[in-house]
C-alpha cells in the first residue's frame, strides 16, 4: 500500500459528515491498525473483506481491489452472475503480471476455450499461447475472446468488525479485456468482478488461496444508508450493533441448481453458475397472490425459477406474476389511503409520496413476502426495498414487467437486495439472509435512544473561515435526524449535499490562493488537485485546514492534510469527502 494511503487510513480521528439516515454531519473513526504486508504462506486471515459502493446514476454496485506491482487500485462492477473477473488493461502496468498458458491446470479450471495470441509488444493482455476465455459485459450483452492472466492482489483481513491487516494473493486469475467491453459501465470502473459459482470467481479464488470456507456474504448499500456495503469471504462472524453476530440469526434456504447454463457461452450439459432460490409463492400484506405457480419452478430446459442479480437494478417478473402482484398491491395500498398517481416508466404502479407515511423500514406500504420451502420461511420485503423515489412527490413500486416469455420468471434485483445480509454457502449449498437490516437499527426504534456515538458540532471552518450552510442540519431533531456521529463504516467523509457543496467551494478557493492546481475529479470525490503543486509537511499535504467547531469557538477539532486528502494516483490528491445527497 502506498505510504500516503496508509497515512490516510491511519488517521487519528477523521470526520465523516452525514452518511446515515439519522445524521447530516457524520464523524468517521477508521480503526487504527498496524499495517503489515503478508503473503498467504505466513499467516492465514480469519476472513477477507472488500467494500461495495453504489453509483446512483447507473445504479451499479462496484468494489475496489489493489492489484499488481506496484499496487494499483482497480474499481470494478460486481456481478453475482459472472464467472470471472475482467479488467481493461490498456493503462495497466505491472511487473508481476503473467499470462496463463493454454492447456494448463488453471486454464482448465477456467474452462478456457483454445489459445489466443497478440501481434504487439508483450504487456498485460497481450501475449501468445495464452488461455482463451470469454469476458462478458452483462449491461450491453457484449462478449469478447481474450486471454487469461494472473497477478498479485492485496486484500484486507476482517474479524467481522473492522478492516485489519493486508494480505497478498500472488496469483489471482483474471482476463484483460478489450476497451469496448466497458460500454455502459460506471465510468470510474475498469471492468467486472464475477461472484458466480465458478472456480475463477473472486470468492472461490480467495477462499482457496487462504484455505477459508467456500462461502461469501454480500451486503449491498442503499443510497440512504451508510453508503458503503461489504463483501465478506470465508464466512462469519458479521457483527452489527446492537444484535451482535448476524451469522447466528440468518434464515436459510437451499440454493437451487438450474440444470441448464444461463451464461452467454457454455458447453451443452453445463449447469448454471448463477444463484437460484426456491420461491414457492408470493404474498402481499400476508395475502396469497394468485398466479400460475409452476412459473416458479425450473423446467428441464432451464426456464423459470427465481434468481438473485446485482445487474438488474429492480426486480423483474414474468408478466402474469407482475400483473397479479401489482393488482393486489394497489388494492392493499388503497385500503391504507395511499393515493395512486400516473405511472412512471418502467414501473407499473406509482403513488403520491404525500399520502405515504415513513417508518423504521422505509415507506409504510404493504409488505411483500417471498414464501420459500415452507409457509414459515419467507423473505419479507419492506417499503425501503419495495418502493423507489422517482421524484420528490412520487414513489413507485420497484418491480418491472419482464414480458410473457422470460428465461427466468423472477429476477430479484439490486434494490430489493439492499440492506440485507446475504450469505452464499457453497459448501452446504444454502443461502442465508437477514431480511432488512433496518429492522435491527435500534437508533430508529420509537422510544429508544441510539447506541451510537454523537458529538455536538456547531459549525465548520476552512482555513479559519466559517463556511455558510444551514447549521440546523447539525442538530438532531425529534425524529433522530441530523447531528454528528462517529463511525467505522465509511473509508471517506460523506456530507449532506448542502454542507458538501459549501465546503468544497470554500476549500477550492483557499487552495487556489495557495497556488494549488485543481484537476479533473476522480469519482467518488468532487475536488482533486495536482500533487505536484502541493507541498508536504509534518501533518501531510500542505492544504487548507478544516475545523469542526464544538461547544465554543475556541474548542474545535482540526483536520490536517494527512486526514483530509487521499492519493488516488501518483499525480492526483483528492479531498476525501463525498456528496451524500440531499436526504441522508
Amino acid at each position: 500500500m502506498r505510504f500516503s494511503k496508509l497515512l490516510h487510513h491511519l488517521s487519528q480521528l477523521q470526520l465523516l459528515f452525514n452518511t446515515s439516515m439519522s445524521s447530516s454531519f457524520h464523524l468517521f473513526l477508521f480503526s487504527l491498525f498496524v499495517f503489515f504486508f503478508l503473503s498467504q504462506a505466513q499467516i492465514k486471515p480469519a476472513g477477507i473483506i472488500l467494500p461495495v459502493r453504489k453509483h446512483n446514476e447507473t445504479l451499479q454496485y462496484y468494489t475496489e481491489i489493489d492489484m499488481g506491482t506496484p499496487l494499483t487500485v482497480v474499481r470494478a462492477v460486481i456481478d453475482l452472475g459472472s464467472q470471472l473477473a475482467w479488467f481493461n488493461c490498456d493503462s495497466y502496468i505491472s511487473s508481476s503480471y503473467r499470462p496463463v498458458r493454454c492447456g494448463s491446470s488453471k486454464c482448465k479450471s477456467a474452462k478456457g476455450t483454445g489459445c489466443v495470441g497478440c501481434n504487439s509488444a508483450p504487456r498485460p493482455g497481450c501475449s501468445n499461447n495464452t488461455c482463451g476465455v470469454s469476458p462478458y459485459n452483462p449491461f450491453k450483452n457484449l462478449l469478447a475472446a481474450d486471454g487469461l492472466g494472473e497477478d498479485a492482489v492485496s486484500v484486507y483481513e476482517t474479524d467481522g468488525r473492522f478492516y485489519l491487516i493486508q494480505f497478498q494473493v500472488p496469483r489471482f486469475s483474471f482476463s484483460c479485456a478489450a476497451s469496448f467491453l466497458l460500454e455502459g459501465l460506471y465510468s470510474a470502473t475498469k471492468g467486472v468482478i464475477g461472484l458466480a459459482r465458478s472456480q475463477i470467481a473472486l470468492p472461490t479464488q480467495l477462499a482457496l488461496a487462504f484455505t477459508l470456507p467456500n462461502k461469501f456474504s454480500l451486503c449491498l448499500p442503499s443510497p440512504t444508508e451508510f453508503g458503503v456495503g461489504s463483501i465478506f469471504i470465508g464466512g462469519g462472524p458479521y457483527y452489527m450493533s446492537p444484535v451482535g453476530d448476524l451469522s447466528k440469526s440468518l434464515t436459510t434456504t437451499p440454493l437451487i441448481i438450474n440444470p441448464v447454463s444461463t451464461a452467454p457461452i457454455y458447453t451443452q450439459g453445463d449447469p448454471s453458475d448463477e444463484y437460484f432460490i426456491g420461491v414457492k409463492s408470493i404474498k402481499v400484506d400476508r395475502k396469497l397472490v394468485r398466479f400460475n405457480t409452476s412459473l416458479l419452478a425450473i423446467d428441464k430446459n432451464g426456464v423459470g425459477g427465481t434468481k438473485l442479480s446485482t445487474i438488474n437494478p429492480y426486480t423483474i417478473l414474468h408478466s402474469s406474476i407482475f400483473k397479479a402482484l401489482v393488482s393486489d398491491f394497489v388494492k392493499k395500498a388503497a385500503a391504507m389511503k395511499i393515493k395512486r398517481v400516473a405511472s412512471v416508466a418502467p414501473f407499473g404502479a406509482c403513488f403520491s409520496s404525500n399520502t405515504i407515511a415513513s417508518n423504521q423500514t422505509g415507506p409504510t406500504v404493504p409488505t411483500i413476502d417471498l414464501v420459500l420451502q415452507s409457509k414459515s420461511v419467507y423473505w419479507r420485503i419492506y417499503g425501503a426495498n419495495s418502493m423507489v423515489e422517482v421524484n420528490k412527490d412520487v414513489l413507485c413500486l420497484a418491480f418491472v414487467d419482464g414480458g410473457s416469455k422470460p428465461r427466468t420468471s423472477v429476477i430479484l434485483g439490486g434494490h430489493q437486495l439492499e440492506d440485507n445480509l446475504l450469505e452464499f454457502d457453497l459448501i452446504s449449498n444454502k443461502l442465508g439472509f437477514s431480511s432488512s437490516l433496518l429492522l435491527r437499527n435500534s437508533g430508529h426504534s420509537e422510544g429508544e435512544s441510539s447506541d451510537k456515538y454523537f458529538i455536538d458540532v456547531k459549525s465548520i471552518r476552512v482555513d479559519g473561515k466559517r463556511i455558510n450552510f444551514k447549521t440546523s442540519l447539525l442538530a438532531i431533531d425529534k425524529n433522530g435526524v441530523g447531528g454528528t456521529k462517529i463511525s467505522t463504516i465509511n473509508p471517506d467523509t460523506v456530507l449532506h449535499s448542502s454542507i458538501y457543496k459549501t465546503l468544497v467551494s470554500e476549500f477550492v478557493k483557499k487552495a487556489a490562493a495557495m497556488k494549488i492546481k485543481r484537476v479533473a475529479s476522480v469519482a467518488p470525490f468532487g475536488a482533486c488537485f495536482s500533487s505536484k503543486t502541493i507541498a508536504s509537511t509534518q501533518t501531510g499535504p500542505a492544504v487548507p485546514t478544516i475545523d469542526q467547531v464544538l461547544q465554543s469557538k475556541n474548542l474545535y477539532w482540526r483536520i490536517y492534510g494527512a486526514n483530509s486528502m487521499v492519493k488516488v494516483n501518483n499525480d492526483v490528491l483528492c479531498l476525501g469527502f463525498i456528496d451524500g445527497g440531499s436526504k441522508p
